[in-house]
């Protein structure tokens, strides 16, 4: 699946291109959009999140990028600088990771609840 229009997505899923911008924005990271108002696309990846997002989007986390730094002193847990939001997290992790993640770029989700935000590990085929 190449990739495709956020207005044409907005069309599909009927929601107006406003709305379905500002839930790509929050939703996806940088780099999966490209382009400038309406001739914004959205790539392979983007576009499974955004219709999942366009029908409930508080259950769809928002997904970040970053370099896992070193590991934790917990084994379910690495730290990882992630450049959107500017500073290193503590990332959960399959236990069996721990090691083979240092110094990779990996794909985040940041969950919001109430107590705040944590972040895991999102694996691609997982999603």
């Amino acid at each position: 699946m190449p990739k495709v229009k956020l207005t044409k997505l907005a069309e599909e899923n009927d929601i107006s291109f406003e709305e379905a911008m500002e839930i790509a924005k929050d939703k996806l990271p940088e780099d999966y959009l490209t382009g400038k108002g309406k001739n914004t696309w959205v790539c392979e990846e983007g576009q499974e999140i955004l219709v999942e997002a366009f029908y409930v989007p508080e259950l769809v986390p928002k997904f970040l990028h970053g370099v896992v730094k070193h590991a934790a002193p917990n084994p379910h847990y690495v730290y990882a600088y992630i450049k959107e939001i500017g500073k290193k997290v503590p990332v959960v992790i399959s236990k069996h990771f721990k090691d083979r993640l240092v110094g990779k770029r990996i794909d985040i989700e940041a969950i919001q609840d109430n107590k705040g935000v944590s972040y895991r590990h999102a694996p691609k085929k997982i999603r």
